[in-house]
């Protein structure tokens, strides 16, 4: 009896291994979007414009970028777009956050669905 008992046991174990990934989230990863982010002056307003583009041949979805000011702690969050196109870009500055300008000394954080950490990205002096 203790042999059956031993024997299901492991193979209760086996099956959860097994579903792991399914648990987990099938094609999530841990490392963040594969985007290359360069910065430019906005021509009308203050502060800098960010061009995000995805550097990879998969498509990138739900594409957030949250701007974070550490000194005051104000912080802004805008969905960028919902769906990037492999080698395609987009730009993002004081108009899509509204009220957050992002300037130099600052950090914007990128994010994308299957993309479990961020891409961040300090702006430029």
């Amino acid at each position: 009896m203790c042999q059956l008992y031993s024997y299901v046991r492991v193979c209760n174990w086996a099956a959860i291994l097994l579903l792991m990934p399914e648990l987990a989230g099938c094609g999530n990863s841990a490392l963040p979007p594969p985007v290359k982010v360069s910065y430019r002056d906005s021509i009308f307003g203050a502060g800098k414009v960010a061009q995000i583009k995805n550097d990879s041949a998969h498509h990138l979805y739900n594409v957030r970028v949250t701007g974070r000011e550490y000194d005051t702690l104000e912080s802004a969050s805008v969905r960028v777009t919902e769906h990037l196109a492999p080698h395609a870009s987009v730009e993002v500055g004081w108009l899509e956050f509204g009220s957050w300008c992002p300037a130099p000394g600052e950090s914007l954080e990128i994010y994308a669905d299957n993309y479990l950490s961020p891409y961040v990205s300090v702006i430029p002096y």
